[in-house]
């Protein structure tokens, strides 16, 4: 699971709410491999999420899956999905990594209706919920 932390989740000026995450779940054949394959993209949008299964072949960029975050005024909708498009990547920083109080403050911090998808009492859920079959 990749996440991403928006302070303000607005499509445009004076809508939107303050404080949103959005994830995407990365499926992969075998984790012991030393080159695992992609098989399925589950990026969340509206506490649900779009799952393909298998990704298109356009969307991955060798071991990565390409997701756009997307915000649209029409419908007033904001989400991530999968892309085609070329992109940057962005430093990964791994649970395990953060300091204790970095863990509890995204553990006890109140965001109001946004959930933090990989804490203790989301995770499990989140993944759940993700699954492509």
């Amino acid at each position: 699971m990749y996440s991403w932390y928006f302070p303000k989740d607005s499509p445009v000026t004076g809508l939107g709410h303050r404080h949103d995450w959005e994830h995407v779940v990365v499926w992969v054949d075998d984790i012991k491999l030393d080159s695992p394959s992609i098989i399925a993209v589950s990026p969340s949008a509206h506490s649900g999420y779009n799952i393909y299964y298998p990704p298109e072949s356009n969307t991955i960029d060798g071991y990565s899956a390409k997701v756009d975050y997307s915000s649209s005024w029409v419908v007033i909708n904001h989400a991530l999905d999968s892309t085609t498009d070329a992109g940057e990547t962005q430093d990964l920083i791994m649970w395990d990594q953060l300091t204790d109080a970095a863990r509890t403050a995204l553990e006890n911090t109140d965001f109001g209706d946004a959930n933090v998808p990989m804490k203790d009492g989301n995770f499990l859920t989140k993944v759940g919920n993700a699954y492509y079959a």
